[in-house]
């Protein structure tokens, strides 16, 4: 129940991210677009079709698969975060529950300090978190050192109060590892050097495609349009689920509003559950 330094918040800006991938990538695709073009009208008539539908295939299918294993690292990102949430709201429920072994009277603060610090979970840190911070909110910061000063003067006379200041040591443990596991995952993890692989991929798919059906604009016009939807889609969803918080996906603190739901219809006292300072 160590103290944790108090930081200033670094703020990243959401939606502008998805967006600037979107705009990176069309800017991308139609440089490549113009240079396909080019390229094909530069060649001259009676030169022979180039065969390069292998090494489409082959670009294709090594792009498809990035995407594929990029997906599926996003998707394990975004799980994280709803695994961790989870997580801390069972715990801060569980603590609360433990300390009903206490007289009310060195209970209610206790719990009292538990819920305030819930709350603030939902009411600041969450936002903040939206914003792009990695550290904690001032006030949710506050709410925590004041919860674990107020566990560690717990009583321990006899064995039921000393299990339950073990227990309750261990629990709000686990659920402030849950919080900084929380706060590291808003870190996009995706790095540069993957989305500059994504862009030149894009790049050449979309210039062999292009320059392969300069001479049928018909279907140039599908195929184009079809791969720039697809690319598009794909681009923005990674995004999204690389910053789970914020714009699109968006996840919301929903475990930890339930969890002080249930405490509110489960009996609790109204001492714990009157307003916070």
């Amino acid at each position: 129940m160590r103290r944790r330094v108090r930081r200033v918040p670094r703020v990243r800006p959401p939606a502008p991210v998805v967006i600037a991938h979107v705009l990176i990538l069309w800017a991308v695709l139609g440089t490549a677009g113009l240079l396909a073009m080019l390229a094909h009208k530069r060649r001259p008539d009676d030169a022979a079709a180039p065969e390069h539908a292998l090494v489409l295939g082959f670009v294709s299918a090594a792009y498809g698969l990035l995407l594929g294993l990029l997906v599926v690292t996003a998707m394990g990102h975004f799980n994280d975060v709803r695994t961790e949430a989870q997580k801390e709201a069972s715990s801060l429920i569980a603590l609360h529950d433990t300390l009903n072994i206490y007289a009310p009277a060195t209970r209610d603060p206790v719990q009292h300090d538990l819920v305030c610090y819930m709350r603030s979970i939902v009411d600041d840190e969450w936002p903040s978190m939206a914003r792009g911070s990695e550290f904690e909110a001032t006030r949710t910061l506050q709410y925590g050192d004041r919860l674990r000063a107020q566990l560690r003067t717990l009583p321990t006379d006899g064995s039921p109060e000393t299990s339950a200041y073990g227990r309750s040591a261990g629990l709000v443990t686990d659920a402030g590892q849950s919080r900084q596991r929380l706060l590291f995952l808003t870190a996009p993890q995706i790095p540069t050097v993957l989305w500059a692989m994504i862009y030149v991929g894009a790049f050449l798919v979309f210039f062999l495609l292009a320059f392969h059906y300069a001479e049928r604009p018909g279907g140039l016009v599908v195929v184009l349009g079809s791969v720039l939807v697809l690319m598009t889609v794909v681009v923005a969803v990674l995004a999204m689920l690389d910053q789970p918080f914020s714009f699109g996906v968006e996840i919301q603190p929903s475990q930890m509003r339930q969890a002080i739901e249930l405490l509110k219809r489960g009996g609790t006292d109204a001492a714990s559950l009157r307003p916070c300072r």
